[in-house]
């Protein structure tokens, strides 16, 4: 992920880029009628999740899924490929009409 990440440096794509906590550690938050926060959670047996995110600023879509598909080869335990899914969304301007 180290080497990724520079390369995207370097090559002026990389935007952003985070890891995030584990399901354990999350709450869902939504607005009570009165606009306090009122929390709802802990996950832990979430089987998918976000782990981390990378915002890219590339050409094409096509760009983006060669960067996921690296990202999706990273090493494992044994230093096996995980092949896992990598959801790639754009990032939007404005609401859907």
């Amino acid at each position: 992920m180290m080497k990724l990440n520079q390369d995207l440096a370097a090559s002026g794509e990389l935007v952003s880029a985070e890891g995030l906590s584990f399901p354990d550690q999350a709450k869902r938050v939504k607005a009570a009628n009165d606009g306090t926060p009122v929390t709802d959670g802990i996950f832990p047996e979430s089987k998918e999740f976000l782990a981390g995110y990378w915002i890219v600023d590339v050409a094409t879509p096509q760009r983006a899924y060669t960067i996921a598909a690296r990202a999706s080869a990273a090493p494992g335990r044994g230093g096996v490929p995980l092949n896992m899914w990598i959801e790639v969304r754009p990032i939007m301007s404005a609401p859907p009409k």
